[in-house]
C-alpha cells in the first residue's frame, strides 16, 4: 500500500482548478489542505481540509503554518502568491524540520524573480534578452535626449503584482505621473510584439528542466490571460532551457515573453503555479504529478513537448456555494 501524502496549499484563493488537479494526483492516497486569510476564499471549501489563517505579515502566520504543517503531516507545500514566494524560500529549512518539501527555488531566485529591476540586470549579466530598463528618471531622460530610445514606454513598480500601477507612457507629462505611483517603479521598453507565457517544471531532484508547455496571449484580464492557444518552437524551448540553467530556479514556475524580430525577449518569471497554468494541465502537462514525485525521492524523466499544439484555453466564470455561519451578520 502506498503511503499517503499530503499536500498544503498556501494562499490558495480562488485557484480552485489546482486544487483539484492535485486531487486527482494524489487518487485518493492522501489530502489537499488549503489554507486563505479570508473566509471567502473558494479554494477553502473546495479542498479536503482548510484553515483560515493570519495575513502574511503578521507576526504569527509563520507559526501558524508550520503548526498546520505538523498537524495535517503535510509532506509539501506551495504559495499561489508572489510576496509570500520569498518568506517560503527565507524559511524552507523551518518547513524541512517538520518533514516538509516546500516547493520553492533558492531564496536567491525567488528574490530576483520578485524584483524585476533585479531580473532585469541578471539577464543582463548573463547575456539573455529582455526589454531595457530603466530605474531611475535622470538616467532614461538623459537616454531621451540623446536619442538612445523614444515614447512610448511602459512603466511598472519594480514589485508589483497582479498588473498594479502598470501603465503605457506616451509624453513626458505621463512619465513623470508614472515615477510618482511607487516608489519602486521602472521604465521599460514598450513591447509590441506577440505575448508569450510559458510555464515550466524544472525537477527539484536534478535541478534540469523536465517539461514546459508554451501559449500565445489572446485577452488578458487583470494581468492574467484569460484566452490563450498552445503552440510549439524549438528555439522558444531553448531559450527557456537556457535560461533556467543559470537562473537557478526549480519546481513550477511561470515565464512571460515577447516575441521580437530579434527572437524571443523575457520579460518576468514567477517562481510559482502561473494563473494560466490550467490550459498546460488540460494540455496532459501534469506538474502536480511530477512534484509528488519528487516528494518521493524520484526524479522526473525531461518531457519536452508532450503536447498538443493548437489548444485554446478559454476561461468562464464558476461558483462554489457554501454555508458559513454568521457571515450574513457580520
Amino acid at each position: 500500500m502506498e503511503p499517503l501524502v499530503n499536500v498544503l496549499i498556501l494562499s490558495a484563493g480562488s485557484r480552485g482548478k489546482l486544487v483539484s488537479y492535485f486531487q486527482r494526483a494524489l487518487a485518493g492516497r492522501g489530502n489537499v489542505v488549503t489554507t486563505d486569510s479570508s473566509e471567502l476564499a473558494p479554494t477553502l471549501y473546495l479542498a479536503d481540509r482548510h484553515y483560515v489563517v493570519p495575513r502574511i505579515t503578521d507576526p504569527d502566520y509563520l507559526p501558524t503554518i508550520l503548526d498546520i504543517c505538523r498537524r495535517e503531516s503535510i509532506d509539501t507545500c506551495l504559495s499561489l502568491i508572489d510576496p509570500e514566494l520569498a518568506l517560503l524560500a527565507d524559511h524552507a529549512d523551518e518547513f524541512r524540520a517538520v518533514g516538509v518539501t516546500p516547493m520553492i527555488s533558492p531564496a536567491e531566485a525567488v528574490h530576483r524573480g520578485f524584483n524585476k529591476w533585479d531580473m532585469y540586470r541578471f539577464c543582463v549579466d548573463n547575456g539573455i534578452p529582455t526589454p531595457r530598463t530603466w530605474a531611475d528618471a535622470a538616467t532614461l531622460r538623459a537616454d531621451l535626449e540623446a536619442g538612445v530610445v523614444a515614447l512610448p514606454l511602459f512603466a511598472k513598480p519594480a514589485t508589483g503584482s497582479a498588473s498594479a500601477n502598470i501603465r503605457t507612457v506616451t509624453d513626458a507629462a505621463e512619465l513623470a505621473e508614472a515615477w510618482a505611483l511607487a516608489p519602486d517603479m521602472i521604465v521599460q521598453e514598450l513591447m509590441t510584439g506577440e505575448a508569450i507565457d510559458v510555464d515550466v517544471y524544472i525537477d527539484l531532484i536534478t535541478g534540469e528542466v523536465i517539461s514546459l508547455f508554451a501559449k500565445k496571449k489572446l485577452r488578458m484580464r487583470a494581468g492574467t490571460a484569460d484566452k490563450s492557444v498552445s503552440f510549439k518552437d524549438p528555439a522558444l524551448d531553448r531559450f527557456v532551457i537556457d535560461f533556467c540553467r543559470v537562473a537557478g530556479f526549480r519546481g513550477a514556475i511561470d515565464i512571460d515573453l515577447f516575441v521580437t524580430d530579434d527572437g524571443y525577449s523575457l520579460l518576468e518569471v514567477n517562481p510559482r503555479f502561473g494563473g494560466v497554468y490550467p490550459h498546460a494541465y488540460e494540455c496532459g502537462v501534469d506538474f502536480p504529478s511530477m512534484l509528488l514525485r519528487n516528494v518521493a525521492g524520484e526524479a522526473n524523466e525531461p518531457n519536452i513537448g508532450a503536447y498538443e499544439e493548437d489548444w485554446a484555453m478559454l476561461a468562464y466564470e464558476e461558483v462554489v456555494m457554501t454555508r458559513i455561519e454568521g457571515l450574513s451578520r457580520n
